[in-house]
């Protein structure tokens, strides 16, 4: 992925596992919670390293490289600047990492969604949860959709 730092890292860990039993909690409710929910797992880490994922996750890492290079390259170019036209410059950096960073992320959700859409609705699977060994979110149950996303990601 691309580099955080370990807090941040962490609290996207936390913010992703709040959102997935809220949304496995949503799907047990409208399914009615008699009715069996059906829960798929895929490796999180396995897929981040699929082809096509790793494609779009290197050209990303190249764009932030290229655009830090180009942000300290402008800094440089300018020493008369003063502190308060350096923060601005350093500020407009930042935005525009953040930038490339959300439309790469948004790039790969939507790699990830599409190779997910034809698997779970053929096998109909109610929520779809990560199991990396990092931070399994399943402990016992479910289907494992990790091999046919990464073959649909090659």
């Amino acid at each position: 992925m691309y580099k955080f730092d370990d807090k941040r890292k962490k609290r996207e860990r936390l913010m992703k596992k709040i959102i997935l039993i809220a949304t496995m909690l949503a799907a047990m409710l409208i399914s009615g919670c008699g009715d069996k929910v059906s829960v798929g797992y895929l490796n999180g880490e396995k897929v981040m390293d699929a082809p096509q994922i790793k494609a779009i996750r290197d050209e990303g890492d190249a764009k932030l490289q290229e655009a830090q290079t180009a942000a300290a390259a402008d800094l440089t170019a300018k020493p008369e600047a003063t502190d308060e036209e350096k923060q601005n410059m350093q500020m407009e950096a930042q935005r525009k990492l953040r930038g490339i960073q959300q439309a790469y992320a948004s790039q790969l959700k939507q790699k990830l969604d599409s190779a997910l859409a034809d698997i779970v609705k053929a096998k109909e699977i109610d929520v779809v949860l990560d199991s990396s060994e990092e931070n399994p979110m399943v402990f016992e149950g479910g289907i494992d959709l990790t091999e046919e996303v990464l073959q649909k990601l090659q």
